[in-house]
């Protein structure tokens, strides 16, 4: 686990910025995601204790999204130990990431940052599901599909804007033919998650700004008028929707990016995961994937809790696939997923 060029841009980009740096890695390695979820707060909480109370503190921030509740926590968390919270945003900050940048007094966004749309996607028991097996091959499980906001508003808006649907009757229609396809309790669920939203996002923007009607612009924006979830937003244009953009300096700039890239080639966040490749010539291989990082920097030391799985892969012998011939197969056998506490790149 190298650890030694990454603790030194920290401590320089602490130096440039005037202000204490934790950093918070989620990896989009396909094959192995990881998110923002609750179970990261009581990590950073271990991290803040070191950095202790301070004037400024920074959240170097790479994630594609998650819980929009554990952001929430993660800012009022960040706030009890700083006056002004900046978010360094090198390149991907998504979802509930721009959720928590939201709640910085500045985004310090590179020219590589994006942001997005924090309207999001519901996962409840009553979703719509498809034939599938899991993993480890359970026939006819049944695997539940995420409904999203935009893609219900988008149905309503089809029958009202395109085939220009008026009277209430057939709005009625339309209706219930959604409901036909996704449960009624599951429409409740997206409704009530889009408010639950727009409600954070606003009351984020609030501990730092008191313009009101900037911040229900930007809470419009970003929970309901952008075109998708996966819409990006540059950095041009988010100093146009009159977001808390800071242009940081060239160096600092770089300094941000040459972080981010330690990040991308540790966590090989730009590798899809196969086992077939990691496993190479060999029978059987353990194999650890370190998939998320939580890191801060006190007293020359770098400390880190790191997101680690460790798979066995075992190459089985060649079976018989219709059409295919023989085929070879591994099969992965995860021995451990977690958080590990780690003292420069050393485990605890």
């Amino acid at each position: 686990m190298p650890t030694g060029e990454r603790k030194d841009l920290i401590k320089r980009l602490e130096g440039k910025l005037g202000a204490r740096i934790l950093t918070l890695v989620t990896g989009d390695r396909q094959g192995m995601e990881t998110r923002i979820a609750p179970d990261e707060l009581s990590l950073v909480s271990e991290h803040l204790a070191f950095i202790k109370p301070t004037k400024h503190l920074a959240l170097f921030l790479y994630t594609a999204g998650g819980d929009t509740i554990a952001g929430w926590g993660l800012v009022n968390l960040l706030r009890q130990y700083c006056e002004r919270l900046s978010v360094l945003v090198p390149f991907r900050a998504l979802s509930c990431g721009t959720l928590i940048a939201l709640g910085a007094n500045s985004i310090v966004m590179g020219r590589h940052g994006l942001l997005s749309p924090v309207d999001p996607s519901v996962q409840s028991p009553f979703n719509p599901s498809v034939p599938g097996v899991v993993p480890g091959g359970q026939a006819g499980t049944q695997l539940l599909l995420p409904v999203s906001v935009e893609d219900m508003i988008g149905f309503l808006d089809l029958a009202r804007k395109e085939i220009r649907l008026k009277t209430e009757q057939s709005m009625t229609s339309v209706l219930n033919i959604l409901a036909q396809k996704v449960h009624p309790l599951a429409l409740g669920a997206v409704y009530r998650a889009r408010e639950q939203t727009g409600s954070l996002a606003k009351r984020l923007m609030r501990t730092h700004s008191k313009d009101k009607i900037k911040i229900d612009r930007i809470t419009a924006w970003l929970t309901k008028e952008l075109p998708t979830h996966s819409y990006l937003i540059g950095r041009e244009e988010a100093v146009s929707m009159k977001l808390d953009i800071t242009v940081p300096s060239e160096e600092v700039d770089q300094l941000m990016w040459q972080l981010y890239k330690e990040y991308e080639n540790w966590l090989k966040l730009t590798s899809p995961f196969s086992a077939e490749l990691d496993l190479g010539t060999e029978e059987r291989k353990r194999v650890r994937y370190e998939r998320a990082a939580v890191e801060t920097v006190s007293d020359d030391t770098l400390f880190q809790h790191v997101f680690v799985t460790d798979n066995e892969l075992v190459k089985v012998p060649p079976t018989p696939v219709a059409g295919q011939g023989l085929v070879e197969q591994t099969v992965v056998r995860t021995l451990f997923m977690g958080w590990v506490a780690c003292k420069d790149g050393e485990v605890l």
